[in-house]
């Protein structure tokens, strides 16, 4: 009796000590430099911190806990707290596909950890892949030659980045207000935050980060001019801010106060790259049936007179319906070869739908899962629909988390709403190219082509033709120089 008592006050201590949480403090590196605002997560809970400036971080756990280190563009790692105290970690680099195939929701994925058959695409894009046509790069006959005519549609735009005192006014009071609350968006506490080389010239592809009471607050990166633009959100007087670069291995930090509206840095740094990434998200629903002819023949203008100064230009193409049609998405990613492009976009045509919401959301993740050039001086995304998504609490989650990709990916958001659109999709479309310092584009009733087009919440706009509208976009978000 004796025996099993000692035996039974030992296992409750050891329960004990086990169970005691202890504190844990360590960095998080890629053995050259640190990584600050890598994620340090108990492994099956929702407890974790965010590495700090200097790749630092501190946690409490139990012993018998696993930590999971994680990093954008790095590979996770697991390690066992064993009651240490102390825990560095050294992240590698996730490795490149060797093989990437494309699955019959149009997503890429690495060929090993996909469960059924699929077709590989080569660099031609030959033949059928899951169900999407895909032509040689040859004209197709009949197609094209039915088109019609470019340069009819009219649209006007929406800047609400430059414009953001009457965006503040729209959203601080009736229904813009209730949807970006409904989708969860934020936009108080607006920061710019501009970067520029010694010789006053803007640097795109700066990393940067806020923090909020040394917790990270949200992510960018700067684009062609040389600016990233983040939010705060609500603040005390008490809260205190950070604001963070990363760049060829260097982290410069500034602190802010809670009302600053603007933050400059000046680094030894300069723009390599002349690359541009242009993707075109449709929607294909029957909906968009009124207009999608016109918007073929405008995207495929469009995609022939990217400006030749541009060194490196590639374009990619994202058609979706929603769940329960003939597909969800078709995508064709990013390519050199417009023409295999535009022979992509021919062959689709609007079917399927039927309720009023899409999947936007499946065109978002599909959109951004696609090889954007990480070098590239600008990355474009034209998101074309005529319909919001399905409102549920996990269509939410993903649009948040699919938001923030594009904004720490550098990637601008350009919704384009057609004919048929609420209110609705224009305010959450206008949350959208806000959160990735986008702008807002709106097809109008001027070509008398398509049903009857929303009548967009704002003092005033111009209307353009819808083509040379989204060039003048392109090359003015590429820093492409235009004769006067």
């Amino acid at each position: 009796m004796k025996t099993l008592t000692t035996f039974i006050t030992l296992l409750l201590l050891t329960i004990g000590v086990q169970a005691q949480e202890i504190t844990i403090s360590g960095n998080v590196s890629n053995d050259s430099e640190p990584l600050p605002g890598a994620n340090v997560l108990i492994k099956n809970s929702k407890i974790g911190v965010v590495s700090d400036f200097d790749g630092n971080y501190e946690i409490k756990a139990a012993a018998t806990d696993t930590l999971v280190f994680t990093y954008v563009g790095y590979n996770s790692k697991e390690v066992p707290v064993n009651s240490q105290t102390t825990i560095n970690v050294i992240l590698e680099y996730s490795s490149e596909l060797d093989e990437v195939v494309v699955t019959a929701m149009g997503v890429r994925r690495e060929k090993k950890v996909l469960g059924y058959a699929v077709s590989t695409v080569s660099s031609k894009l030959e033949g059928k892949v899951a169900g999407i046509h895909i032509t040689d790069g040859k004209p197709s006959p009949g197609i094209s030659q039915n088109d019609p005519a470019y340069g009819q549609l009219t649209a006007g735009e929406l800047n609400d980045v430059e414009k953001y005192a009457e965006f503040v006014k729209i959203y601080n009071s009736g229904e813009a207000k209730e949807i970006a609350k409904k989708w969860e968006f934020n936009h108080k506490g607006r920061t710019d935050i501009q970067v520029t080389d010694i010789s006053g010239l803007p640097v795109a592809n700066v990393g940067v980060a806020i923090y909020k009471n040394n917790n990270l607050l949200m992510k960018g990166l700067t684009d062609a001019s040389g600016m990233s633009m983040l939010f705060k959100g609500k603040n005390n007087p008490t809260d205190t801010y950070l604001v963070q670069l990363y760049y060829s291995g260097n982290i410069e930090g500034k602190k802010i106060s809670r009302n600053q509206k603007q933050v400059s840095f000046v680094i030894n740094e300069h723009q390599a790259s002349n690359a541009i990434d242009i993707l075109f998200a449709v929607d294909a629903t029957g909906s968009m049936g009124d207009e999608i002819a016109y918007l073929k023949s405008e995207l495929k203008n469009i995609m022939s007179r990217i400006d030749a100064s541009v060194e490196q230009k590639r374009v990619a193409l994202t058609v979706y319906r929603d769940h329960g049609d003939d597909y969800v998405t078709r995508a064709i990613d990013f390519s050199s070869d417009v023409n295999e492009v535009k022979d992509f976009l021919s062959a689709q045509h609007a079917a399927g739908g039927g309720d009023y919401e899409e999947a936007v959301e499946e065109a978002l993740k599909v959109s951004l899962s696609q090889s954007w050039n990480k070098k590239a001086k600008a990355r474009i995304l034209f998101l074309m629909l005529d319909a919001p998504p399905h409102f549920n609490q996990e269509n939410v989650a993903m649009i948040k988390s699919q938001i923030a990709k594009a904004r720490e990916q550098g990637i601008k958001i350009i919704p384009v709403v057609a004919s048929g659109a609420n209110k609705e999709v224009e305010f959450l479309m206008r949350s959208f190219s806000v959160s990735t310092s986008g702008t807002f584009v709106f097809l109008t009733d001027d070509s008398g082509i398509g049903n009857d087009h929303i009548e967009a919440t704002t003092e005033s706009y111009k209307v353009e033709k819808l083509n040379d509208l989204m060039v003048r976009l392109i090359e003015q978000y590429a820093g492409v120089q235009t004769a006067v």
